[in-house]
């Protein structure tokens, strides 16, 4: 009797002792288990956005263009294109200018090959060039480079604020520069909204009449960029009614009656008010006749056209900028 007692007590204890002993190896593997990790992700630079060559583009003469290379060294006939390639980061490949290009002042440390009226065809062979920016005059001096020297020639000649942000961003493609040309883009439109933001709470629309040249007298029409800037600074042009950089009939500007008239070369006020006939314009008598402080923000079609907007806005509405 007291033999079964023992065993079956011994019994209780083996079977109590392995229960826990299983409980203990379980709570212990538990504890020292490593956490699930977390998948792994791998930070991946983005992708920088590159130009493939050849690349064969239509530029803005309409004309397509086979270039086979990136540039690297290019010549710039006109001054806004100048501006264009510094501001795209690429001015170090800038081997020839010509002398109107002055800006930036880096500019002025690449060699002139002179004007296009004539071109100096020797001086533009002798850079060596691997990509000529033009605008679109010269047609026959860009058919020659093209044709006879079998030069690469690319066109660029925005009329437009939407067609200089496209512009850049098709010369940004030609350079290599597609990601600075976004960013130059994205820059020009935030200061264009900028100043946009101000003019659209204007309480009045004046006439304005912008002045390109006084004999015969010219003004910037429909499709131009002063149309642009006239329009956006919150004005109203009275030169639309033409198209394009076009002759003005002084009796269309006095039946227009400009409440502001702008003249396209510094200093010119006295001059424009002096003239005979234009005592009668509301602009004179309320003397109301500005003249463009810098000539180039507002003529060359590139990065710095937002500056122009700027002085427009404040010549046409003052008081929406403490003036």
């Amino acid at each position: 009797m007291i033999t079964r007692r023992i065993f079956t007590l011994a019994l209780s204890l083996v079977l109590a002792f392995t229960f826990l002993a299983g409980c203990g190896s379980t709570t212990k593997e538990a504890y020292h288990k490593k956490p699930a990790e977390p998948p792994k992700t791998e930070n991946k630079a983005p992708e920088v956005k590159k130009t493939t060559y050849p690349l064969t583009v239509k530029d803005a003469a309409g004309r397509e263009v086979t270039i086979k290379a990136e540039p690297k060294r290019i010549v710039s006939v006109a001054p806004s294109n100048t501006e264009l390639v510094f501001a795209l980061g690429k001015g170090s490949s800038l081997v020839g200018r010509s002398d109107w290009c002055d800006y930036p002042a880096e500019a002025k440390n690449i060699a002139t090959i002179g004007n296009m009226s004539p071109p100096n065809y020797e001086k533009i062979l002798s850079t060596n060039p691997d990509l000529i920016l033009m605008i679109s005059g010269s047609k026959d001096a860009r058919e020659k480079l093209a044709g006879e020297f079998k030069l690469p020639v690319y066109v660029v000649d925005p009329q437009t604020f939407d067609e200089v942000y496209e512009g850049v961003k098709n010369l940004g493609i030609v350079l290599n520069a597609q990601e600075q040309a976004e960013k130059v883009v994205a820059d020009l439109q935030k200061g264009v909204k900028e100043i946009t933001d101000k003019t659209a709470k204007a309480q009045s629309k004046p006439k304005v009449f912008y002045e390109v040249w006084d004999d015969p007298l010219m003004t910037a029409g429909t499709g131009t960029f002063i149309d642009d800037m006239i329009r956006l600074s919150g004005g109203v042009n009275v030169g639309a009614e033409v198209k394009g950089w076009a002759d003005f009939s002084k009796e269309k500007l006095a039946a227009a009656n400009p409440d502001i008239y702008i003249g396209s070369m510094a200093g010119t006020e006295a001059k424009i008010k002096g003239r005979a006939g234009w005592e009668g314009l509301k602009a004179v008598k309320e003397n109301k006749v500005f003249a463009v402080a810098d000539a180039n923000v507002v003529s060359r079609p590139g990065p710095r056209l937002v500056l122009g907007l700027k002085w427009f806005a404040e010549t046409v509405h003052p008081e929406l900028f403490g003036k």
